[in-house]
């Protein structure tokens, strides 16, 4: 005697062969808790990683204009661990007297030394921070990644926000190796800055959407709205060979990038100021 199956039973059936069949299209192994399976980040509904490439040919080609210093002049500059500021080198070479601006009208003389990095456009300042808070090192940033740069430009003072479009390679006379590979960035917005040049933002940090150090500002081109920066691997190296230790990303004390008067405010961020002559 033969039966038919139930209703119950061809539903159950149904359905194991459809678990099965999906089972195989992934392997046999089903994708870890938080983890994208089939049809990856964009099935979980996040914006695929675009990691930057490796340094090729493919790196956008920029040249630096480097000129002697011929007077006096500011940049910016952040604390990066207790007792030491981060800044380009440019803001300190052939400098000789350092001083942090006060309200822009007075300077506080540096005591401290400035050293700088042989091949790359970074340097380390030796300066009382007193209680103000180091910015964390964050990792390097993905291509499209937001990126917000701080300082004090032409008369002013703010924060240029820029999404990295990619790797560069700045040439000038005294960069090597390293030194000559930057990121770039698009500007995307200002807040509290003028249109124009940005210079004097030279040596201010660029934090990631979560507050995290990748970047000090060198370079940029306004006409075509592009900064460029110190990668964190520079800042690494140069903190590993003066034996700094940087606060560490895990540490960093903001959910988003601050804003810049917050960091004015706690006094990690200050104008440097670079005294020629007497």
């Amino acid at each position: 005697m033969r039966f038919l199956p139930s209703d119950g039973a061809v539903i159950f059936l149904v359905m194991l062969v459809m678990a099965l069949a999906l089972l195989f299209e992934t392997g046999g192994q089903p994708a870890p808790e938080g983890q994208a399976g089939p049809g990856g980040e964009a099935a979980l509904g996040r914006t695929p990683r675009r990691p930057l490439p490796a340094p090729g040919l493919r790196d956008i080609k920029l040249q630096l204009e480097e000129r002697e210093k011929i007077g006096s002049g500011v940049g910016t500059a952040f604390v990066v661990s207790r007792g030491y500021w981060l800044t380009a080198r440019h803001v300190v070479e052939g400098c000789d007297r350092l001083g942090f601006v006060v309200d822009r009208r007075q300077v506080t003389p540096i005591k401290g030394s400035a050293v700088s990095h042989p091949d790359a456009d970074i340097a380390l300042v030796r300066a009382d921070a007193g209680r103000s808070p180091a910015l964390s090192l964050g990792p390097l940033p993905d291509i499209g990644d937001a990126g917000y740069h701080y300082g004090f430009p032409g008369t002013g003072k703010g924060r240029v926000s820029s999404a990295l479009i990619g790797r560069g390679e700045l040439h000038g006379k005294s960069l090597r190796g390293v030194g000559r590979l930057v990121l770039v960035w698009a500007e995307t917005g200002r807040e509290g800055v003028a249109p124009g040049s940005l210079g004097g933002i030279s040596g201010g940090p660029t934090l990631d959407a979560s507050g995290r150090l990748v970047g000090i500002a060198i370079a940029s081109n306004t006409r075509r709205g592009r900064v460029s920066t110190v990668a964190p691997y520079t800042i690494k190296q140069m903190l590993k060979s003066e034996k700094v230790q940087a606060e560490d990303e895990a540490q960093t004390r903001w959910v988003n990038a601050p804003s810049f008067s917050e960091l004015e405010r706690i006094g990690t961020v200050r104008q440097l100021y670079c005294k020629v002559g007497s």
